[in-house]
């Protein structure tokens, strides 16, 4: 079983398993003894429709990832993951482990220009991303490697380096860091990347909030300390091991400011992937032309 099936476990049933049944009910859900903790009145209680619980003795609360990290004593997510799986009886895919790096051959000749290629324009419209938002926050980039001209959608970060995308490759040129859109807003969305950022804007879920785009969860570190500085931090991360995992660590740093906004897309990888097949779907009206 991998961490998306997990993350669908019911808490009762995780309770269950560890041997806690019910002690009464209420309008929002179910109350029990804590499992981590002696009590003689039950004050755990377990919204079932949202999977959520609190502890009204301790003030903790959560997930079944952090009820997991409460009972096994640990802050990390994967260890988190492999005691469900253990006590539910089910195997855990492996930790995520990025790939050792390469280092690429030298970009010569790169040329920076508006976005107007019709087959980087299509490529990005396949992906349910309008002309005028991509010209909006990405430029074409046209480079030589290997002594061969190519071309590319670029999104640029705050070190002046870009992430490149085209139908064939996926890259970037350095250095690589995060992209910090500020726009004096208390709340900040987190992307893993440019395309899940183009993404919401088609959705229409930035609205003028503050943005930082990763472009890489090995970048996570670069973002934390702009971070500190907003009220709510809503995290659009992959719905896969890296993402959870780069939301259990924003989590430990800021707490109950951070939101999970993976949960408006659970059956899909990540929020692009939810945009294609809603488009495919027409489920959802497009505010622009395609």
């Amino acid at each position: 079983m991998n961490i998306d099936a997990i993350r669908q476990i019911p808490l009762v049933d995780f309770l269950n398993h560890l041997g806690y049944q019910p002690t009464g009910r209420d309008s929002k859900g179910l109350w029990f003894y804590s499992p981590y903790r002696n009590e003689r009145k039950p004050s755990f209680h377990v919204n079932p429709r949202k999977g959520v619980w609190f502890d009204f003795g301790s003030g903790a609360g959560g997930d079944i990832f952090t009820l997991a990290g409460e009972l096994a004593g640990t802050t990390d997510f994967i260890r988190q993951a492999e005691f469900i799986a253990q006590k539910m009886q089910l195997p855990v895919e492996k930790p995520y482990k990025p790939a050792p790096f390469v280092e690429q051959p030298t970009f010569e000749n790169v040329e920076i220009s508006r976005l107007e290629s019709p087959v980087l324009l299509n490529y990005l419209a396949d992906r349910g991303i309008p002309r005028d938002i991509a010209q909006r926050y990405c430029v074409q980039v046209d480079y030589t490697l290997h002594g061969k001209r190519y071309y590319a959608i670029g999104f640029e970060n705050n070190a002046h380096g870009y992430e490149l995308r085209n139908l064939f490759f996926k890259g970037a040129y350095p250095p690589k860091n995060i992209t910090h859109i500020a726009n004096g807003n208390p709340r900040c969305n987190v992307f893993e990347g440019f395309i899940d950022f183009l993404s919401a804007e088609r959705l229409g879920y930035n609205d003028g909030t503050d943005t930082i785009v990763l472009n890489s969860v090995s970048n996570l570190n670069k973002a934390i300390p702009p971070l500190t500085d907003y009220s709510v931090v809503c995290c659009y991360l992959d719905n896969d091991v890296a993402g959870r995992a780069a939301l259990a660590r924003l989590q430990r740093e800021f707490g109950d400011k951070v939101m999970d906004k993976s949960t408006l897309y659970p059956n899909h990888k990540d929020l692009n992937e939810y945009l294609v097949a809603n488009i495919q779907k027409q489920t959802i009206k497009p505010k622009f032309k395609l």
